[in-house]
């Protein structure tokens, strides 16, 4: 069985570096934007005629690098990426509306917001040096710094550069590997665990009880003093921006604990158990209808990526 497995790594890339890392973002987002906003131009000048909107030729990366003179600088599969997400968002929207499934239409991206870009390994032009924790990316001329401890043999099939608010780079590798799995046909019931959910203790069952160590709330006392804070800023001053960047690091932090939680707690479920049976619950209609549990359902712990990561964990393993 062949699955894609990621690896996420924390870059240190130098001021040079970063210089053509933010470089390459803003040049995604300004494709990203370009390409959008003329298919929405092309919408209103031709939603009435079915035909010439399917027929209709779209510019292409190398147009706009003759347009944008300075993305001729940054990774051309970058640019081509981006346009290839943007064609599969569009392509997820109208899919949603022929089956009456609710995805949104693409949006215009922000420089506030999340920055990433997504590379592929063409002739080995993405290389990693475990030993020295090196990796070299097209483009960039010297190898940039990471921190983690794992390795793989298994060749790189495309990489996702990304800078979090806080300031932070990291790299997420996505490799090929071959699991050999054979699914569990025979199971004991003593190696069956089902529970129930609780919005206080998070996970109940007969003998079990995974506690929910509420990172958010633990938190919520410091993020609003820091709110209080930022609104008392100048706008555009050195102090709002510290101050926000301030906020933006106490918020990566708690996601970073309830995400090594959540990991712990399915790799223990995962290797403990071969059935693992959860209760199907209405998160949206707990959000909606009780405001005293809203916030444990959604901000202290994350009930849908806590189902994903145990899924393909027991997968992974031949479990159920």
């Amino acid at each position: 069985m062949k699955i894609n497995k990621t690896m996420k790594l924390r870059l240190y890339p130098t001021k040079i570096q970063r210089e053509l890392l933010n470089k390459t973002f803003g040049c995604c987002r300004l494709l990203w934007n370009q390409m959008l906003a003329e298919r929405n131009e092309v919408f209103q000048e031709f939603k009435e005629n079915s035909e010439t909107l399917r027929n209709y030729k779209y510019k292409k990366e190398k147009d706009y690098k003759q347009e944008f003179e300075f993305m001729k600088e940054v990774d051309s599969k970058a640019l081509q990426s981006t346009t290839l997400y943007l064609i599969e968002a569009f392509n997820n929207f109208f899919n949603g509306l022929k089956v009456s499934r609710k995805v949104g239409y693409p949006r215009f991206k922000s420089k506030k917001s999340k920055q990433s870009y997504t590379t592929y390994n063409i002739n080995s032009n993405i290389k990693i040096d475990f030993d020295l924790k090196h990796i070299k990316l097209p483009k960039i001329k010297k190898w940039i710094k990471y921190k983690d401890d794992r390795s793989f043999t298994e060749p790189i099939r495309h990489v996702t550069v990304s800078k979090t608010k806080s300031g932070h780079y990291y790299l997420a590798i996505l490799i090929e590997k071959e699991l050999d799995i054979s699914p569990l046909t025979e199971i004991h019931e003593d190696r069956i665990g089902a529970f129930d959910m609780s919005a206080t203790r998070f996970l109940i069952s007969e003998t079990e009880d995974f506690s929910n160590p509420r990172f958010y709330r633990s938190s919520e006392a410091r993020l609003k003093q820091l709110h209080r804070q930022l609104s008392r800023k100048k706008k555009n001053s050195q102090n709002r921006l510290k101050t926000k960047l301030r906020l933006a690091r106490m918020y990566q932090k708690i996601w970073y604990q309830k995400y090594d939680w959540t990991h712990k707690t399915t790799l223990k479920l995962a290797n403990k158990y071969d059935v693992v049976v959860l209760e199907d619950l209405n998160i949206q209609g707990i959000q909606k209808f009780n405001s005293g549990l809203s916030k444990s359902v959604t901000l202290d712990f994350s009930w849908h990526q806590f189902k994903t990561l145990l899924k393909y964990k027991l997968e992974w393993r031949g479990k159920h």
